[in-house]
This record gives C-alpha cells, sequence and structure tokens, in this order.
C-alpha cells in the first residue's frame, strides 16, 4: 500500500469499525475504520467527517489518539495533534517516528486519513493479534480486534536512468538551512547531486548563500569549459547546464525562468510556498496567494509574454516544481491545476524503491511526520513525462550504492529527499 491521500489501494479492504456520527468530543468524528497489513506493517484508514489537518489546528479542536494494544499487554499511543507515539507506561517516553516507519497522509486537510505503522521493533508478525481504540476527541464503542496476515511484500526497485527519448532532466531539492555552502554536508551533497546528473536543478532554503555557480562547479564539475547558469531568489535557486533566461518574480516565493531546448522553450517555475499552519490559519492564506502569484506567471507564458522573439509560434512546456508546504488547505495545489486552459497535471512521483511518495523525511527529532510536501507539475499538452524518482539513499543495496556512487547515509543530509524527473517535449500539435 501506498501512504498517498489517495485511497485506491484500499477499494478491497472492508470496513472494521463503524461509529454513529456526531458522538464526538472534539473535531475528529469518526465514522468507519478500516485496516491492512503487510508483515509487521499495519495501515490504518479513517474518517473524520469535518474537513481538517490532522497534525495541526485550533487548540479548540482536540486532538485525536490512536490506541494500538499490543500482545504482550502493552499499548502504543499516537497522537496525531501532540504529534507525538509512545507507550502508554509510566515514562511514556516520545517514540521518533523513523522507528515506526510511520507515514500519515494526506498531509493537506482533508476529511478522510491514511497511515503507515511499522510494529517490527514490537515483534510483531502474520498471525499476531492487536486491538485498534481511539479516545481524545473521538472513540468507538469498543476496541477492535485486527490480526496480520499478509506477508510483507518485495519492494519494487527501479532505474534512476534516462529513458529513450527523454529531453531534459529536472532536479529538485530542498537542501535544508544553506546546505549547498555547508562544508559540514559537501561531500555527500557533491555525491547525491552527481548521481542523478540532472540538467536543470531547483535548490530550496538557499537564502543567504551566493555565488551558487561556483558552489556548484566545485560540486558538479561541468564538462569542459562549459559553467552552471544561476538564477535566485531569495531562497530559490535555478541552476542549468543552459543559458537560462530569466522571468520576474511576484513574490520570493518562486524563481522562473526558460531554456532554449532545440527549437523548444522550457519555463521553470521553483517553488517554496510559506511553511506551518493549518487550514484557514494565516500561513495558508499566504499560501494560496503565493499561488495565485505563481498562476499570473503561467498565463503570462502562455500568452507569450516570453521567448516569442527567438521561437515564434512555438507552445511553451511548463514544469512547476519544489517544496509546496501543503499542511494548511489543498487549495495551493488546486488553483493551479484547475485552470484547464493551461491543461496543467499533478505528478506523483514513487520513491526509486518501494512506492512510498514522501518527500519530507522529517529526523529523530522532528514533530511533525514524514509526508509529500514537494511536488511536480507539469503542462501535459507539451511535455510527456518520463522517469521520474525521488531518491533516498538509506533504501538502497550495496549495487545500487557503487552504481549510483552513494554512501548509504547520503541522504540524511537534508530532512527532504532529492526528487528527479525527466521529460519528453511533445511532437503533436496543441488545440
Amino acid at each position: 500500500m501506498r501512504i498517498d491521500g489517495g485511497f485506491d489501494d484500499w477499494k478491497d479492504v472492508r470496513v472494521l469499525a463503524r461509529d454513529p456520527k456526531g458522538d464526538a468530543k472534539g473535531a475528529f468524528d469518526i465514522t468507519k475504520v478500516y485496516a491492512a497489513s503487510q508483515g509487521s506493517i499495519l495501515y490504518l484508514r479513517f474518517d473524520t467527517t469535518n474537513l481538517l489537518n490532522i497534525q495541526n489546528g485550533p487548540e479548540a479542536e482536540g486532538t485525536l489518539l490512536v490506541t494500538i494494544s499490543l500482545p504482550d499487554s502493552r499499548q502504543l499511543v499516537l497522537d496525531m495533534r501532540g504529534r507525538r507515539a509512545f507507550l502508554n507506561d509510566g515514562v511514556k517516553e516520545r517514540i521518533p517516528w523513523t522507528h515506526l516507519r510511520y507515514v500519515v497522509g494526506p498531509t493537506y486537510a482533508q476529511n478522510e486519513f491514511e497511515m503507515q505503522i511499522d510494529l517490527a521493533r514490537f515483534d510483531i508478525d502474520r498471525g499476531d493479534a492487536i486491538s485498534i481504540q481511539f479516545d481524545g476527541s473521538d472513540q468507538l464503542s469498543a476496541p477492535v480486534r485486527f490480526t496480520f496476515s499478509q506477508p510483507l511484500e518485495t519492494p519494487k526497485r527501479r532505474s534512476h536512468r534516462r529513458e529513450p527519448g527523454t529531453d531534459v532532466r529536472i532536479v529538485s531539492f530542498n537542501t535544508y538551512f544553506e546546505g549547498l555552502s555547508d562544508p559540514d554536508r559537501a561531500e555527500a551533497m557533491g555525491r547525491l547531486l552527481n548521481s542523478v546528473e540532472g540538467d536543470i536543478y531547483c535548490f530550496q532554503e538557499e537564502w543567504k548563500t551566493e555565488g551558487h555557480g561556483e558552489i556548484l562547479r566545485r560540486l558538479m564539475p561541468p564538462e569542459s569549459r562549459s559553467r552552471w547558469h544561476i538564477h535566485k531568489v531569495h531562497g530559490n535557486v535555478i541552476a542549468s547546464k543552459y543559458p537560462l533566461n530569466v522571468l520576474p518574480s511576484r513574490s520570493d516565493r518562486y524563481a522562473a525562468a526558460y531554456v532554449e531546448l532545440a527549437e523548444n522553450h522550457l519555463f521553470i517555475i521553483n517553488v517554496h510556498l510559506k511553511a506551518m499552519g493549518y487550514v484557514g490559519s494565516e500561513e495558508d492564506r499566504l499560501r494560496v496567494r503565493q499561488a495565485n502569484e505563481i498562476l499570473a506567471a503561467v498565463d503570462e507564458i502562455n500568452k507569450g509574454e516570453y521567448g516569442k522573439d527567438k521561437a515564434p509560434g512555438t507552445k511553451p512546456g511548463i514544469v512547476i516544481v519544489g517544496d509546496f508546504n501543503l499542511v494548511g488547505s489543498r487549495a495551493p495545489l488546486d488553483l493551479i491545476l484547475e485552470e484547464k486552459i493551461y491543461g496543467l497535471r499533478d505528478w506523483l512521483i514513487p520513491n526509486l524503491i518501494g512506492e512510498s511518495v514522501v518527500t519530507w523525511r522529517g529526523g529523530s527529532r522532528a514533530s511533525f511526520s514524514p509526508g509529500k510536501l514537494d511536488y511536480v507539475i507539469y503542462s501535459a499538452k507539451t511535455l510527456i513525462p518520463k522517469n521520474g524518482f525521488i531518491l533516498n539513499s538509506e533504501l538502497l543495496n550495496q549495487t545500487e550504492c557503487r552504481q549510483l556512487k552513494l554512501d548509504f547515509a547520503d541522504s540524511k543530509l537534508s530532512d527532504h529527499l532529492l526528487m528527479t524527473i525527466d521529460f519528453q517535449f511533445s511532437d503533436s500539435p496543441e488545440d
């Protein structure tokens, strides 16, 4: 199963428990619960009736607790709004999300959620039974029993190589507080960036650092006498093997430019929307405003305001990529996708290993759990998606590490995972 907030892979899973609507003490009002398993991994799906964020919101909404009673009489408690996991003993010491391989989705406001919890550290395996109960905002009439029955699936291992016909490879990476200029991360950063051999790199969180052309020349020496072409707006950096034609930005939350590839123009919009908040918060309203500013840039591109003197009559390829920080509403994404005239689509990118779509990995001290914060939007009328993957070096085997010239721990240099996307220009005429 894949935690993506889409629920497509739950269609054959029966309801495990039902609960009356309207009996909740807080905002989380559960009416249906589903459960599934693979090996020691528990998957839960439940509704909340109300549209809300599972990990953050007004204090008056309350929290939701998921209590898992284990065979050894211990209880694992997952506190959604408290953003912590602990054993319900006298100590109640916080368990890092990474120890549970915990993921919940979606990160944006919804009235239904799914989560993954690996109970291997508690010696759970096929044949073992647990009981599940909720508390806080809502509670089932009684705990429900669930037995682990399905084997652990072998994760799919994808190729990192470009497919035939690929015209351009774009890499997006939130470097976590000036990661490109941090000398302590330089070796791992160089290995990570070189492993995917991108043509265009989009970096976020490079606020104060300058001189990215020289930094990248050291980290990724270009061929012969070529150089990296740089466009920077606040923390957003576009680095390209091809000369960049810079577009004006309406805010410091995105950088935009285009490159000329044969007879085609490829427009890149590198995004880092406002962080934090929840649906309806000031931060969420800022994200909506920033998305509208990006949409205005897309409108100008489609009207031919940029590059028409260099390639008249050509239709632009547009890629919007980066850290959308959708921890409030989904509105910033929907605003862009719902403008059908632009023909923009969202591309769900899987990990190189397995089915995870998580791009924010957090860390051992993070209160928010891992989730998908980075997105790819592209113009479907002019671009054909080819290979695309999220890279987490900790999932690679020794052979894959050697092929990519990576060390096992290289991805730990940031709280985000590096994302690689390939495109081919469409030859079909546009409507």
